[in-house]
């Protein structure tokens, strides 16, 4: 059967058969959704003007394999176009101007491909997310507890620092003379203070006194002293603390260094740096006994 149809009918009609969606018919084309609309309803006002009409209604009916040229010449001559209309088939056409219309978005099932950029930068993220937080946890400085003995030492690292010994031992010879014992101080602040002790043998003791008048707390790490502390006072204004044997190191928390005297197996360690009257830390580095020939 023969019909006479719009030129928005016949666009409509193939973009269907073509089985298009206005999203689908939008990407061949390039043209906008809105403006395709207005073609497939002959709602020409919503189009920008005769020159874009006319591009526009080429561009769509070449994509959708419509004769373009006759598509033109209907829409200069304000007609109709004559096509075959099957016989089954009977459409009502309602047409509505974009402006009054409300056309749903079509959903599009995406493939799986589509989303693996995606997936990719997300795990990369994670990926260098991971790696920052583990070189932040293997990296972070250990904070020496000024209560509690923190240090310890493993059997093998005295062992071999034992067969060391032995073996510098071994190689002196009997004129050798072993190095006077010093207490040197490295690094200095007014609440902290970092001491070498070299050429000392163990046991080594550091020996506390507090001045007439004084209350001073003192602890003191891989020692004799309790891990609570000890306070020094009129009635009891001297402590010693042997060092561990085989420590290289241990540190000493002070309530105040004001009135304190210390020395560390007789040898004096001054103290003039420490001029806060709060709290204050010494950390002692322990060089065992060198000789010389």
């Amino acid at each position: 059967m023969v019909a006479i149809k719009t030129i928005g009918q016949v666009l409509k009609e193939k973009r269907t058969q073509l089985g298009l969606g206005l999203s689908e018919a939008e990407q061949l084309t390039q043209i906008q959704k809105l403006y395709i609309v207005a073609l497939e309803t002959d709602d020409y006002q919503a189009l920008p003007g005769d020159f874009y009409i006319k591009a526009y209604l080429k561009q769509y009916a070449e994509k959708l394999g419509l004769n373009a040229e006759r598509i033109i010449q209907a829409y200069d001559e304000g007609k109709g176009i004559t096509v075959e209309d099957k016989d089954d088939i009977q459409e009502t056409y309602h047409f509505v101007k974009p402006s009054e219309r409300v056309e749903p978005e079509e959903e599009e099932q995406k493939p799986w491909q589509h989303y693996v950029p995606i997936i990719s930068l997300s795990a990369v993220a994670l990926l260098i997310l991971v790696g920052v937080v583990t070189a932040v946890i293997l990296n972070r400085p250990e904070t020496p507890d000024l209560i509690t003995n923190d240090y310890a030492y493993s059997n093998t690292a005295s062992t071999a620092k034992k067969a060391k010994s032995s073996q510098t031992v071994k190689r002196e010879t009997s004129s050798s003379t072993a190095a006077a014992p010093t207490v040197s101080v490295t690094q200095a602040t007014t609440t902290a203070i970092t001491a070498q002790v070299s050429n000392m043998t163990d046991p080594i003791t550091v020996s506390f006194s507090a001045a007439a008048g004084s209350r001073i707390w003192v602890g003191m790490t891989n020692s004799n002293v309790s891990a609570g502390g000890q306070i020094l006072t009129d009635g009891a204004n001297t402590l010693d603390g042997v060092i561990t044997t085989g420590a290289t190191s241990s540190v000493i928390t002070l309530g105040t260094a004001q009135g304190l005297t210390i020395t560390i197996n007789g040898t004096p360690l001054d103290l003039s740096a420490l001029t806060t009257t709060g709290a204050s830390k010494i950390t002692l580095q322990i060089d065992r006994t060198t000789t010389t020939s």
